[in-house]
């Protein structure tokens, strides 16, 4: 059970990915170096905060933002001002997907990762966190956060959770 503090508090960063595949989302994937995880949520409390390719910059419950997924692994953030985190995750809901940075990641269109008109995932899972006052990769050198990046921060992961198999990736 996780302690409950006045300023601070958790962020899970929980890396996915759905069955069936959303093609273009598999294809920025694997392309970007993730044969495994496709996408990234934030979950503060009860409240799951997305950008993804069919709704664009949301919040909802986790059993909202989990519909679909085949399988997951989540690493707990520790940020210092959980309001902070929280605020700006709430401020980006409705905006809209940053489709030129999603399907330009394996090609480096769209490399400025903090324009906050329009996001993808993993960039608005890592700028929540920074908002919370946490940086787990340096913003004044990172320019692309994809969700292999984000499983590569050294932070203790969850195992890994099959809700249902997924087929190979060729």
């Amino acid at each position: 059970m996780r302690a409950n503090y006045t300023h601070g508090g958790w962020v899970t960063v929980r890396l996915t990915s759905r069955w069936p595949y959303n093609p273009l989302s598999l294809v920025v994937g694997v392309l970007s170096g993730s044969r495994q995880f496709s996408h990234a949520i934030a979950i503060i409390g009860e409240r799951a905060y997305e950008a993804s390719m069919s709704h664009a910059c949301r919040a909802g419950t986790l059993d909202e933002l989990m519909d679909g997924v085949a399988l997951y692994r989540d690493m707990d953030v520790w940020v210092p001002d959980l309001g902070g985190a929280i605020a700006f995750a709430e401020a980006q809901v409705g905006k809209r997907y940053d489709w030129a940075g999603a399907i330009g990641i394996p090609f480096t269109f769209s490399e400025d990762w903090n324009d906050d008109t329009a996001w993808w995932c993993s960039e608005l899972v890592f700028a929540i966190i920074l908002a919370g006052g946490v940086e787990l990769l340096d913003p004044a050198y990172i320019r692309r956060v994809r969700p292999i990046d984000l499983h590569m921060i050294a932070i203790q992961k969850s195992a890994l959770v099959r809700v249902r198999e997924l087929p190979a990736i060729p």
